[in-house]
Formats: structure tokens, sequence, C-alpha cells
């Protein structure tokens, strides 16, 4: 049996950024550029003879640098996704995150581009791992925004093909601190390049989804799935025209999961998410054979849903306290 290699890698892109591989020797590889919010904007899976891309990419990091929420795997918090007119309360106070002035929301969270610490890059016979974290401290702008002292690790792991994207949250301050956290990872849905991408089929665990209004912020009703919105038991790509939040998601064995079919070439993927998301966002970025699986602790403007009574999933972390979450994305082959 052949062995096993794992390795970790480091290179320096003509923009300027050091890229940090992990990699299973012949089988898989991801790619975090920690400069740029610590995105893992590639993940490329083999199986002996073809490589198949599962991230869908950006064409260059400058473009990622510009864009930061259209390639890759972006990060959100300290909220994933929308706040009305970036204005919140909590425990009495009011606070206001910075936005456009013709915009109705803020959105995705403050740590998009932000560069973090790379604490760990390593590999071994059990995997190949980097670790990074961003101690809210060290950046002014956060703290007038979000005046909650946190530190956020993220760790990013290849073993046997899977790529596992674990995060820890601490609140370092001295009071309670409000949090949502989420990630916007964008899939190819031609796993395979073979792939007609008429025939993919696309399935999300969820029985309900947030009602939204105009600017995409949810009322607070929450309806059941029908149509094309039922994706539990998949429904073809081709027919799916989405930015929804999905919620009541269906657990198997503490985690959900949401896939990709090839049914023409066999090929698929997965990605698995614990049962701190309570909440799956799926989003079809316009004219591209790419997806969205957006697992959230919350639904967009939480903080201010549960202000109306309405319960949100909102987490407060006490001082010292620790949130930890985990994500896994693997491709699933044809049968031989």
């Amino acid at each position: 049996m052949p062995q096993t290699i794992y390795i970790a890698g480091k290179a320096e892109h003509s923009h300027g950024y050091d890229i940090y591989s992990i990699e299973q020797q012949g089988k898989a590889v991801a790619e975090i550029v920690p400069e740029l919010g610590n995105n893992c904007y590639a993940f490329r899976v083999s199986d002996g003879n073809f490589w198949y891309p599962v991230i869908d990419s950006p064409p260059d990091l400058e473009t990622l640098e510009q864009r930061p929420t259209a390639y890759g795997n972006p990060i959100l918090f300290p909220f994933p996704n929308r706040i009305r007119n970036g204005k919140w309360e909590f425990e009495g106070k009011s606070y206001q995150f910075d936005k456009q002035p013709e915009s109705p929301t803020t959105i995705h969270g403050l740590l998009l581009n932000l560069p973090y610490n790379v604490d760990k890059h390593t590999a071994d016979g059990n995997g190949a791992t980097l670790v990074c974290s961003l101690n809210s401290q060290d950046f002014p702008d956060i703290n007038r925004q979000y005046p909650f002292p946190f530190k956020i690790e993220i760790t990013y792991t290849i073993k046997e093909a899977v790529l596992t994207m674990d995060v820890m949250i601490k609140n370092t301050g001295d009071r309670n601190m409000p949090m949502g956290y989420g990630i916007h990872p964008y899939f190819r849905v031609d796993i395979s390049a073979k792939a007609d991408v008429s025939k993919a089929v696309i399935s999300v665990p969820a029985n309900k989804y947030w009602e939204l209004d105009d600017v995409l912020v949810p009322t607070g009703k929450q309806l059941d799935v029908e149509g094309t919105l039922d994706l539990r038991y998949g429904q073809p790509f081709e027919k799916l025209k989405l930015d929804h939040v999905f919620t009541d998601v269906n657990l198997v064995g503490s985690v959900s999961r949401c896939s990709i079919e090839n049914k023409d070439t066999g090929h698929g993927m997965i990605m698995e998410s614990d049962a701190q998301f309570r909440e799956l966002v799926v989003y079809t970025p316009p004219d591209r054979d790419a997806i969205c699986f957006e697992p959230y602790t919350c639904p967009t403007d939480a903080i201010n849903l549960e202000a109306k009574g309405i319960p949100a999933g909102v987490i407060v972390l006490a001082p010292d306290e620790t949130f930890s979450a985990t994500v896994r994305i693997m491709v699933t082959y044809p049968s031989k």
C-alpha cells in the first residue's frame, strides 16, 4: 500500500502575498492567503488521473483583494450577511457598523480583507495543517465599530483528501460579547471538467427558510420550503436562482450535509457543518457555474430580530468563554 505523504508549503504570489499550501501528495491540496482575510481560495482533489477543483477560485489574488466576498471561502465575523442600517443594540447600548452611504445594510462582518498571523504550518503522517489567528485589539477599526475584544483562530487541515476548517473564537474582554459566525464558500458545480452543469443536482437539508424583505433582511417570518426551494431531495442546478436563508436544518450524526452531484460523470462534493450552524444560506452567483453553501450560526440581522423578541441564535460569550465549530469539505467519486 503506497505511503501517504502530507506537505506544508509556502510561495510568494506575484502580487506580493504569501500563499500557504497544505497537501496530501497526489491526492488533495488547499491554498490559503492569510493576508487577505485568511481565505482558503483553492481546494483541489485528484482521483489519480485528473485534478478536480472543488472551491471556485478567483482568476488572481488582485481580484480577490478587490472582491473579497466573491471567490474562495470568505470568513464572516462578528456577524454573517447583513445588519439593517448597520445599527444594533446590546445590553442597553446602541452600536453602529460602517456602511456605504447609499446601502441599506452593513454586510459580511469586519474581517474580510484583514491579515491573520500564521501560528503553525506543519505536516506529518497524520495530515497537513495551517493555523492562523487574528486579535481584534490590533485593529482600531474593529474596536471602533465592535468594542468587544476577541481572538479568532482558524485551523485548516487536509487529511485523507478531506479539508477541515475549525474555528475557535474567544471573548478576551471583560464583558459579554454578542456574535454570529459564518463562512461564504463558493463551490464549482462542474466538479469534473467533463460534467454537464445542466445535469448537476443540488441538495440542502433544510425544512424552512426566512422570508426576506426588499433589502434581503428577514421579516421574522419562516416559511416551509416548496417547489425549487425544497432542496432536501435534490433540485437541478439549472432551475435554481437563489439567495435564501434556510433554517430548521436536518442533522445526521450531528452534522448537516449539503451536496453537489454531477449526474453524468458520477462526481460530487459534500460540505458537512456541525450542529453550531443552525442556518444555511444558499446563493447562486449570476452567470457562473458555481454555488455557495454558507453555514451560519444565525440568520441575517439576527441581533435586531432578537431585539423584536424573535429567537435568532445570537451567541453571547461571557468573558474568557470560547466558541468553536467545524466544517468539512470532501469529494465523492463514481462507483467502480
